[in-house]
Order: C-alpha cells, then structure tokens, then sequence
C-alpha cells in the first residue's frame, strides 16, 4: 500500500468499486436509530412507572382523592400518568431540539439533567397554576404549597426529579443493551 492511499481518509460506505453514492444502506447505519428508538421507548416505561407511583403517592395531597382508596383512583391516576410521560417527552424533544441533536437525552451528561430539572419545574409550575386556576383539582391542607412559585411541593418535585431520573434509566438501558450485544 503506497503512503499516499494509507494516509487518505476511508469512505466506509463505498462500495467494492469505490463509488459511495452506488452503495445501498448498509445496517451499521441504522443503528443509531435503533439506539434512538430504544431510548425512548425506554423513557415511554420508565416514566410511566415512575409517575404512576408518584401520582398514587400523591392523592391523599388532592380535594378530589383524598380519603379515596388507591384502587379507586387508579384511573385517574394513570391519565395523570399518561399526561406526564407526554411532558417528560417533550422536555427530551424541546432540549434536541435546542441542542440540534436527536440524541441530546443520550448524553450522559450533567447539563441534560440540570435541563431536564429546570424545564420539568417550569411545566409543573404552569400545568399547577392553569390547574388551580380552573378548578381542575384543589389541595388538602396537608399539601404544602411553594410560596415563590404558589403551587404545591409535590407536583413541583415529581416534575423536577423524575425528567432528569427517566432520562438517566433510559441512557443506562441503552448503554446495558449495546454493551450487552456487543459481547455476543
């Protein structure tokens, strides 16, 4: 091999003839797709069970549910559940889109979380006082309430710690499955 096409940059994605744009897609390039969609249905799991929990935790907090037994709320508990997979989705799209990068949420790095944080209070915030406002639902006395931001503590908790924590398991599934078919 002559140093002049040893030192020459490679286009993996040519063909044996050495045209790339011949070359039809090879399956290596689908993989960060596959990595993508894993994620998020990750995330989809992750942070319905996570709030499910959360929201079954909170009802005694609530006008409407409190003294209700957890079995008697489920339904509500899960549409709530539902609404909040869609919030932490969108936290994830509006921070790849901010980043320009459809795998921002795979970035194992603490400035995801920190985002994750601050826009999952933001929402919880808005969504409380749009909630409030409406009559949608009430708090009990026990519920203590943000006085700087005049929504509950509970609410503004789940939405500030449960982005950033649905984020982080769905990165440690992806990179335990790629580590894991890698092995293979």
């Amino acid at each position: 091999m002559t140093a002049e096409r040893h030192n020459a940059p490679q286009n993996l994605h040519a063909n044996p003839t050495g045209n790339a744009g011949d070359c039809p897609t090879i399956a290596h390039s689908s993989l960060p797709w596959r990595r993508l969609r894993r994620f998020f249905a990750t995330m989809v799991l992750a942070s319905f069970v996570l709030n499910e929990i959360w929201e079954i935790a909170q009802m005694s907090f609530y006008v409407e549910t409190a003294g209700h037994s957890w079995t008697s709320t489920i339904g509500l508990c899960t549409r709530a559940a539902v609404g909040d997979v869609g919030i932490i989705l969108a936290i994830c799209a509006a921070g790849a889109l901010a980043a320009g990068d459809p795998g921002w949420g795979l970035r194992g790095m603490w400035n995801v979380y920190a985002t994750a944080a601050l826009l999952g209070l933001v929402c919880a915030t808005l969504v409380e006082h749009a909630a409030l406002a409406s009559g949608r639902w009430s708090y009990t006395e026990r519920m203590p309430v943000m006085p700087v931001l005049a929504a509950g503590l509970w609410p503004l908790l789940q939405m500030t710690l449960l982005p950033p924590l649905t984020i982080w398991i769905a990165q440690w599934w992806v990179g335990r499955s790629a580590t894991k078919g890698a092995l293979k």
